[in-house]
């Protein structure tokens, strides 16, 4: 089974995110757009993981945030990966020193279990569209999407496992590690 470690959102945050999906929609000719329900921010890609290996992470985030606090986050402004035609269309964090510390922690738990390094590093964003082929430049899309500011407090970090039903991928949390 695929899994990661993530932070989930509640339903504002999600509204919010959908409401920059639906600008970002109406402005594709095609693309494949997240659903709300799939919003949330990895903190830790793990990937390929078996039942022992669910114990192994679970053991880490434990020691990883045995004494974490609840931390605020910033949604921050909208970013894209080109992909030829197409682009990956996200939203982005702002930076944060306590998300960072929590991947530290995180990386560092996880290796010593045996995960290795996560070589991509840290990179905080929600993906709100794949393969979206844009009516418009992304420069223009981003003037015209007026971002409120979004804050939200991190009470918990989950595990997650990526499942396929049918043409869908649904994330189902397998462990939540509430934080201080």
């Amino acid at each position: 089974m695929r899994t990661f470690i993530a932070i989930n959102f509640d339903k504002t945050v999600k509204k919010y995110i959908s409401g920059i999906k639906n600008v970002v929609k109406e402005n594709s000719k095609s693309g494949n757009f997240t659903d709300e329900e799939n919003y949330h921010l990895t903190v830790r890609f793990v990937g390929e993981s078996d039942e022992d290996d669910i114990e192994e992470i679970c053991t880490a985030m434990d020691e990883a945030c045995s004494s974490f606090k609840k931390f605020g986050l910033s949604i921050g402004g909208l970013g894209f990966f080109p992909r030829g035609n197409k682009s990956i269309v996200w939203v982005g964090m702002e930076k944060n020193k306590s998300l960072e510390i929590l991947y530290s922690r995180l990386e560092k738990s996880l290796q010593k279990h045996g995960f290795g390094k996560n070589r991509q590093g840290l990179s905080p964003h929600i993906t709100i569209a794949r393969e979206a082929d844009l009516k418009k430049s992304y420069d223009w899309l981003k003037k015209e999407i007026a971002q409120e500011k979004c804050e939200m407090t991190v009470e918990s970090v989950s595990l997650m496992e990526s499942v396929r039903k049918g043409s869908k991928l649904i994330y189902v949390p397998r462990y939540v590690k509430k934080l201080k």
